[in-house]
């Protein structure tokens, strides 16, 4: 049949919810039966998930997008077998503009023809419109909430992205 192929976007309203750890947690499922699976590491301003594997920020995919390196070269492996890591990268000093350049289409298509699942760790929404431009290439977005502590009012607004289409 089909290959079974997906782009999954994990995001949230704030900063704290939760999103690094679900997309961790999903990326090992994936790859644990064999699935060649991805973690980027979109949050280009803080980029932090490349130490919960022991692994390095000193390449990722800022450079990539900055035209300094090449996929290969900023792709990581990981202890764990099928599963990649695409750290954030040195911050750069206009991460939503890169997000907006062509390099991104490229970075994308690259990622989902080299990969069965692209898990996206995304910056809170609250903070920048990043999510939104990476939602245009998501299969599913994951929106996080964290009981008492996501703010009610960030979670109305989420809503209203979604009914309104603005995040898938």
């Amino acid at each position: 049949g089909k290959k079974e192929k997906a782009v999954f976007l994990v995001t949230s309203s704030v900063s704290g919810e939760g999103k690094t750890f679900t997309s961790l947690n999903l990326a090992t499922v994936f790859a644990l039966p064999g699935k060649k699976t991805l973690i980027v590491g979109a949050d280009m301003r803080r980029p932090r998930i490349y130490s919960d594997f022991g692994l390095s920020n000193d390449v990722g995919l800022s450079m990539y997008l900055a035209g300094i390196a090449e996929f290969d070269t900023v792709v990581q492996p990981t202890s764990q077998e099928y599963l990649h890591l695409i750290s954030g990268g040195p911050v750069p000093p206009n991460p939503s503009e890169l997000l907006l350049t062509q390099r991104m289409e490229e970075f994308m298509k690259e990622a989902q023809k080299r990969y069965d699942y692209v898990i996206v760790d995304s910056p809170p929404l609250a903070i920048v419109t990043d999510a939104f431009v990476l939602s245009s290439y998501a299969d599913h977005t994951l929106f996080l909430v964290r009981q008492n502590f996501s703010p009610k009012d960030l979670l109305r607004i989420a809503d209203d992205y979604y009914r309104t289409g603005r995040l898938k």
